[in-house]
């Protein structure tokens, strides 16, 4: 049996449990901190079935529908838990804030202590047993389910102390309450850290730099690449998936350079087991030629007195330049743009396969005018 199904059966089980005898004690002994103690051991249960029915579609395989899998299920089904989770949390305080100060005239007996304690010691244990099993699986959704079952054993802690309290000082009827709002702190505390990774992973965040950097630099220590850029990132459950450029020298064959491809995206994956595919595109290097081709055609511009720093980067459709244009220091700013779209335009006319050219005016100076 899948172990996610397991673990969570036995969750229904004790949950189902638990559920029941806090309804009976809780009325027989007219507690209501153990009803409603029930009723978080109940949305226990809900959650359980949402993971045991969720575990079906975001472990099945990709299909054509859905070629990168349906991890993203398991996403929602942690966002519906951490959801949930906050909606109890919500109520528990609401509802004991509106009762401090009211005296009910009840104090909880023994039967209730044993309940609460027994709930404690399950829960605990099953939280363990299911955080274990999720973290083995990468299973954020179980992960979760683990923390609204450990939620639950922090739950039952105020009824127990109520109930012990109640015991000695029957008139101490805040207790309960107070205690209760301050749980339901914690519990709100959960439900965030549970959901505001949901919500980066569905809003298709990327990795941190540093991690995108560990990634480039895997990639450009494969002998035969040249360099690595345009890195871009999305979750995916519990993996990522990684789009890269690949840099490699322009006279190389397409089967050398698709080899290389495979075998930087292959070194990604065994190193960074999170990291569930690579898709690589092969780009030429940029020569020196190209650059000094460039720089001699933005030179013969009429006007142009010197060209520096010549920048070239490779794009899908093909080129794109970066380049300083010097004229002389007298023109009038009009004048120097003017020469600096005639570099650009005779750029974009050659045959270099150049799409955008940014030009940038400074004023000539000769050296020994500098000095």
């Amino acid at each position: 049996m899948n172990p996610i199904r397991k673990i969570t059966l036995w969750g229904m089980l004790v949950n189902i449990l638990l559920t029941a005898c806090k309804f009976i004690i809780g009325f027989l002994a007219h507690s209501q901190a153990c009803i409603a103690d029930g009723v978080h051991s109940l949305s226990d249960f809900t959650t359980d079935i949402a993971v045991l029915v969720g575990v079906r579609f975001w472990s099945a395989p990709a299909d054509s529908d859905h070629p990168h899998g349906h991890q993203r299920i398991e996403a929602l089904i942690t966002l519906f838990i951490g959801v949930l989770l906050c909606v109890t949390a919500l109520s528990m305080a609401i509802n004991s804030i509106k009762s401090i100060g009211h005296n009910n005239g009840t104090v909880p007996g023994w039967p209730v202590f044993a309940v609460a304690l027994a709930s404690i010691i399950s829960k605990e244990i099953l939280y363990h047993c299911t955080v274990a099993v999720g973290n083995a699986c990468h299973s954020s959704a179980l992960v979760a389910s683990a923390w609204h079952q450990r939620s639950d054993a922090i739950s039952s802690i105020p009824v127990a102390i109520v109930a012990v309290a109640g015991h000695f000082w029957p008139h101490v009827t805040y207790l309960d309450a107070v205690a209760t709002v301050l749980v339901a702190s914690m519990l709100l505390k959960t439900a965030w850290s549970i959901v505001w990774p949901c919500l980066k992973e569905l809003s298709d965040e990327g990795v941190t730099p540093s991690e995108l950097e560990a990634m480039r630099r895997i990639a450009a220590s494969i002998p035969g690449i040249e360099d690595v850029h345009e890195l871009r990132t999305r979750r995916l459950g519990h993996g990522i998936l990684l789009d890269m450029h690949v840099l490699v020298d322009r006279n190389m064959s397409v089967e050398e350079g698709h080899r290389l491809c495979e075998e930087a995206a292959t070194a990604i994956r065994h190193k960074m087991p999170v990291v569930l595919d690579v898709l690589t595109h092969l780009e030429p290097m940029n020569s020196v030629d190209l650059e000094a081709a460039i720089e001699t055609i933005a030179r013969a511009v009429n006007g142009v007195k010197d060209i520096h720093n010549v920048r070239v980067r490779s794009v899908l459709s093909g080129f794109d330049v970066d380049l300083h244009v010097l004229v002389e220091p007298t023109l009038s700013v009009a004048e120097g743009h003017s020469i600096c779209n005639d570099v650009r335009d005779a750029v974009l006319k050659s045959d270099l396969k150049v799409v955008a050219v940014l030009t940038h005016l400074e004023p000539f100076y000769p050296k020994d005018e500098q000095n």
